[in-house]
């Protein structure tokens, strides 16, 4: 407890439950960056798939929608109508690659910066947690040994 300078259980348990929420927090922006990262990921790869197979759906179409077209260039077309639904799920326009890189380079260096904080908070976190654990720990067998002191006086007095 001196280790964290605090001077009662109650400030002890407050720092905990500060530090557990704290790092919960972090915790939670990290996942949400990783998350975004995923997001720019996929999207940019719809990006290129949608431009690498515009004209074989283009010549799809032509075809009428033919069946043995289908078969032909199943692939391409199946990544062609994947990019096209993500996209349709995209509110205003799609942005471009060259956009989704810059923001893609600031969401991970905003994970890399939040990543120390995380490091830093976990292990506050683990720290106060562990001294709350070692004070409980004795505070529970000082309780225990008062009731067992406890039973031998009322005993002996029977």
């Amino acid at each position: 407890m001196e280790e964290h300078d605090l001077r009662d259980y109650t400030e002890l348990a407050e720092r905990a439950k500060d530090s557990s929420e704290r790092f919960g927090a972090i915790a939670q922006k990290q996942k949400d960056l990783e998350a975004r990262l995923v997001e720019i990921a996929a999207l940019k790869k719809h990006i290129i798939n949608y431009s690498k197979t515009r004209d074989i759906y283009a010549e799809y179409r032509k075809s009428g929608y033919s069946k043995k077209f289908f078969e032909e260039y199943r692939e391409a077309i199946t990544l062609h109508k994947a990019a096209k639904d993500a996209f349709s799920q995209i509110e205003g326009k799609i942005p471009k690659i060259k956009e989704l890189n810059q923001e893609y380079e600031q969401v991970l260096q905003e994970k890399k910066k939040t990543y120390a904080e995380y490091r830093q908070a976990r292990q506050e976190m683990k720290d106060i947690q562990t001294a709350k654990y070692n004070v409980d720990q004795f505070l529970k067998s000082e309780e225990q040994n008062q009731k067992a002191e406890k039973r031998k006086t009322t005993e002996q007095t029977l």
